[in-house]
């Protein structure tokens, strides 16, 4: 899969957790039902991520970690900026409609084109944390971990993309 295809899959999964809410909050059918999808769609593909690519162990290679930061923070300000605003209509216009879809379209832009990765809530809501990282070889990027990490562990990873690894079930291990 391309580098495009794969930010494009972090983007709509990162995007899940609002169409969700959109999916409680729209009173139109037929947009309650395309915000489900899309909610399905996103959980879905973060969930591939978390349990299909984390258990590739036999593809995994370990990773000493030199530096390490909490995207959290990152994450927490994008859920105020940019969701929050979706939220205040119930019953949108056509013209709503597609103020909605031209900001996702120009959001997924920015996402696929930038280093906006590390920008992922459903990762955290299925209970993974997103980290930068540098390790000992040169590499930095970001981690999708299980739990906490600091520098100087070693843990085993597949790459996702270029920037992205996934840490495998194997768990941390201490040098």
């Amino acid at each position: 899969m391309t580098e495009i295809a794969q930010r494009a899959r972090l983007f709509v999964g990162s995007y899940a957790g609002l169409f969700g809410l959109l999916a409680i909050r729209f009173d139109t059918r037929w947009l309650r039902f395309t915000c489900i999808g899309l909610t399905v769609l996103g959980i879905g593909l973060m969930a591939h991520i978390v349990f299909w690519v984390a258990g590739r162990t036999t593809e995994a290679e370990p990773i000493q970690l030199t530096q390490v930061e909490d995207a959290g923070a990152d994450v927490s300000g994008y859920l105020a900026t940019y969701l929050l605003p979706f939220l205040t209509v119930a019953e949108p216009s056509v013209r709503d409609v597609a103020a909605y879809a031209l900001f996702l379209v120009i959001a997924g832009l920015i996402y696929v084109r930038s280093e906006m990765t590390q920008i992922n809530p459903t990762l955290y809501v299925l209970l993974r944390r997103v980290l930068k990282v540098s390790t000992n070889a040169g590499w930095s990027g970001y981690v999708v971990a299980r739990s906490s990490l600091k520098p100087d562990d070693v843990i085993d990873v597949v790459p996702l993309n270029e920037r992205v690894r996934v840490e495998v079930r194997k768990g941390v291990q201490k040098t």
